[in-house]
């Protein structure tokens, strides 16, 4: 599982789900990790299953698509300053979560282990706390790398 700084935004130009989403899958496309229409996929899939979850205080969501349209693993996060509305996982309703911290995953096939355990590690400390008040992408890579001993 990679991390890189490069696909770590702090406070992005985004005004909606679709755009964020386009902005992180322009970057990991231009990194040569996902294969074309990851965007289209993700937003889809958004649409039909959402990632929103109720973490406290910062609320996350954690974005991701089949892995027939990944070719690296790794992660993309977004730190928002101005949450943006998903969609609560598993939710029957249309319940909306301010989301402050997005993280996109790309797994292979038989990888849901990490979901498990980025889950566990985010709901069972202050690293979301910690992620959210970092002042550099490097300080939010480190800390996630230490955190996820990726």
């Amino acid at each position: 599982m990679q991390i890189d700084e490069d696909l770590i935004f702090l406070n992005p130009e985004a005004e909606s789900i679709d755009i964020l989403f386009k902005l992180m899958c322009t970057a990991l496309e231009k990194k040569g990790w996902v294969k074309d229409n990851l965007c289209i996929c993700l937003t889809n899939r958004e649409r039909e299953f959402p990632t929103g979850l109720d973490t406290g205080s910062i609320k996350i969501a954690i974005p991701h698509t089949g892995p027939d349209k990944v070719t690296c693993e790794g992660m993309a996060v977004a730190v928002l300053k101005k949450p943006l509305d998903f969609g609560e996982m598993g939710s029957t309703g249309p319940k909306l979560l301010p989301v402050k911290i997005v993280f996109l995953l790309l797994l292979k096939k038989g990888r849901a282990k990490f979901y498990h355990k980025l889950l566990n590690k985010i709901k069972n400390s202050d690293i979301l706390l910690r992620i959210y008040q970092a002042d550099s992408r490097q300080a939010i890579c480190q800390l996630l790398m230490k955190s996820l001993n990726t």
